[in-house]
This record gives C-alpha cells, structure tokens and sequence, in this order.
C-alpha cells in the first residue's frame, strides 16, 4: 500500500519571486530552461547563486595558506595532481576591473544588533585567525557575476604569493532587509572552518561600513549545472566519479556534525582539475547529537521526512545524494510532476521510475539511497565501495580518503 502524505503537507505559498514553499524549501524549472536563467533557485545572501564561472580550488594551497592564516592545517590532498601555482598565476588572466566597487552606491548604513551581527573579520576569530585583510589588499579584474544580495569579482592579492581568489561582496542593508543575516553569519562560520579538496574553500572575511567581502577559493570550470543543461546529462563514468566525490566531501561534512541539507547540481561548482566542489552552505546547520525540525532545501531534492514534517538528521543527505545521481543519468529530477503537490506525493510514494538506459548497476545505488526510512539508505562509507564507483575510479591513489 503507498505511503500517503500527510494532511500536514508543507504549504504552497506564493512570492515575489513565483511559486515558493513555506520554511525555505524551493520549487525548481525543469532542466532544460536552465539556459535562459541564471540559476533553478531564490537563494538567499552568501548562499545566492552568482553568474560566476568562480569559486574552486587552485589546488595548491599551501601558499595561500601561509599568508592568509596565522594558525591553520594542511587540507587533504586534491582528487587529481595539483597544477602548479606558478603556472596558474602565469595562465590565468584576471581582467579588466569596472570600477563597480568605487563607484557603488548600493546598500545602506546598519545598525544595532543587525550591525553587530553583520561584524564578520576573520582576522578576529577564535579559531585559524588571519591576517587583516581590506579591499585595498588586492588588485581586482572582471566581475564574476551578480547575486541578490552582492557581487563577485575575480581578484589576486597584491602580496606574494599574488593568489587568485574570487571575493564576493553582501551588503548588509538588503541581509538585514531579507531578514538573513543571522543565517549569512551560520553559512560564514561553518564554512570558515571546512577543509576538504571537494568543499569549497572560504580563505576568509571583512567588512567595511555597508559591506562583507568574503574570499573564495576561483572556480576554474564555473558551475557544474551549467554542463549538465549544456549536455543534457552526463555519461555513467563522469556521474559516478562525481558520486564519488560527494560521498566522500558528504561523509567528511558529517564527521563534523554539518549536515548540508541543500545539495543539487546548482550549489556545485568545478576546479580548475575538473574536481567537484560543494559551493553553497545556506541551508547548513551544525547539529552534533541533534535531530532537526525546520523544512528547508529545494522541492525536488526533499527527503520523505521533510514532506512528512518529521524530524531529520544527516541522512537527509543521503537522499539527497540519490536524487542527485539520477539528475546526472537521466537529466531531471527523479520526483517531478506537474504541481508541487503532485510532487510531495511521489516522494512520499517513493514513487521511483529509473529508465532503462541506466545501467543495473546505478540503478542499485539509486534504489539502495532512495530510501523511505532513513536508517535504510546506503552509508557513504558503503556508496564510496559500491561496484558502480569502483568501476569507473580512477585509481586508489587520487581518492585518499576512501576507505577499504
């Protein structure tokens, strides 16, 4: 007998920016409209998916590393051999700068607690403080691109060893104003202190007045949904090795109590290696022991708890996993219909239809993650050992985190 939803349903609501679910959760276009559009999703502050061909690893970080952070440990090792920094620095032109932060008059002064909120310099922190940084400290080149809270530019600090970095401008006025600054201030803090080669790096922040700026790690291949719209979908060897790197960046989050709760192909990026990066921690939250309540994410990607409103914990990444798997087979989302509704009820349902062009293979992994009950879906420790991943690894030795 099916599942059936609840009466208790999220609720459809409507919004400035279209149709939008209550408690954060987003409804998404089908695949194929991505090339007229931006992004499938209404983000919000750092979390606001920017044109950018940005964010991702140089892979050396070493450098960088000795002049950003007075105290900091090496990351692990990159999926691929790294590119030298000295050829990065040779190769890659930075551009032309427009002037749009001298001449910006976007934004408005904050105050009281919004303002004291919205105080984010990384040369203060705690824990791995670093240097002081000011937007004087880099020579800037051709915008990245425009988010709804902020801007990015392509950048190289101006002390050695002149890294490339994509810093990304909020203006704390429109944070305030979107009643986000509380969650733009979580998103900093968790990804401040994340250290893997599949997660993307934030080197740093500091703000002026009406402004944060925060360094992230350039994205030399831009945003991997971009290439799945492009191609449609993506061949079984190049969706596993991606798998692959998200079961292993998923299972490091986790192992430091961060449950992501938002991955789809939108809040992914690639390294200049071709390396997948998750690049968005909006709907992150930091909840060692604790199991959660609140709705949030993206319609297509909810796990059959949330359409349930029943508690989750980090195995809503698992699904999410899955979904994820089958939108790089098959080119959309595995639960789409024609109403939002329609869609609570097939996830519910776990009403599943896999074509026939995917490999038996996949397939299991599919089936073996799309788990109703949430202690039934396949451990990434498990997804990273599946016949389907190890068919198509590279080799032992560019997956050094993967378990026997």
């Amino acid at each position: 007998m099916p599942t059936k939803l609840k009466a208790s349903a999220p609720k459809i609501t409507k919004t400035a920016g279209g149709t939008s679910v209550a408690n954060g959760t987003t409804p998404r276009p089908p695949l194929a409209k991505l090339g007229q559009q931006q992004s499938r999703t209404i983000r919000t502050g750092l979390t606001h998916k920017a044109s950018q061909s940005s964010v991702s690893s140089l892979s050396s970080t070493a450098a960088i590393e000795k002049q950003v952070c007075a105290v900091n440990t090496a990351p692990p090792s990159p999926t691929k051999a790294p590119t030298p920094l000295a050829q990065v620095q040779q190769t890659i032109d930075i551009g032309s700068y427009d002037g749009g932060f001298d001449n910006d008059k976007r934004g408005t002064l904050v105050s009281g607690e919004a303002a004291e909120v919205l105080t984010l310099d990384s040369s203060t922190s705690m824990t791995r403080p670093t240097r002081e940084w000011r937007l004087s400290s880099f020579d800037i080149g051709r915008p990245l691109g425009k988010g709804k809270f902020g801007r990015v530019y392509m950048v190289r600090t101006k002390s050695e060893p002149k890294f490339l970095l994509a810093l990304k401008c909020l203006y704390k006025s429109e944070l305030v104003e979107g009643n986000v600054e509380k969650q733009t201030r979580r998103e900093i803090e968790i990804q401040k202190n994340l250290r893997h080669p599949n997660v993307l790096r934030l080197y740093g922040f500091f703000h002026d007045e009406k402004r944060i700026f925060l360094m992230l790690e350039y994205a030399g291949k831009g945003e991997l949904y971009k290439q799945l719209a492009k191609h449609g979908s993506f061949t079984e060897k190049r969706s596993s090795r991606y798998v692959d790197q998200m079961a292993d960046a998923l299972s490091y989050l986790h192992s430091k109590h961060v449950i992501h709760r938002d991955i789809k192909p939108e809040n992914l990026l690639l390294g200049l290696n071709g390396e997948l990066k998750i690049g968005d921690f909006g709907w992150s939250v930091h909840a060692p022991g604790n199991r959660r309540t609140t709705l949030c994410g993206t319609l297509d990607y909810l796990p059959p708890e949330m359409v349930e409103n029943r508690p989750h914990n980090e195995r809503v990444d698992y699904w999410a996993l899955g979904v994820l798997t089958y939108e790089f087979l098959v080119g959309n989302a595995p639960f789409e219909a024609s109403g939002n509704h329609a869609t609570y009820r097939r996830i519910a349902q776990i009403d599943l239809r896999i074509p026939n062009h995917v490999s038996a293979e996949a397939a299991d992994l599919i089936t073996r993650l799309l788990r109703k009950d949430p202690q039934e879906r396949l451990a990434l420790t498990e997804v990273m050992k599946h016949a389907w991943i190890l068919k198509h690894r590279r080799s032992r030795e560019s997956r050094p985190n993967i378990p026997s």
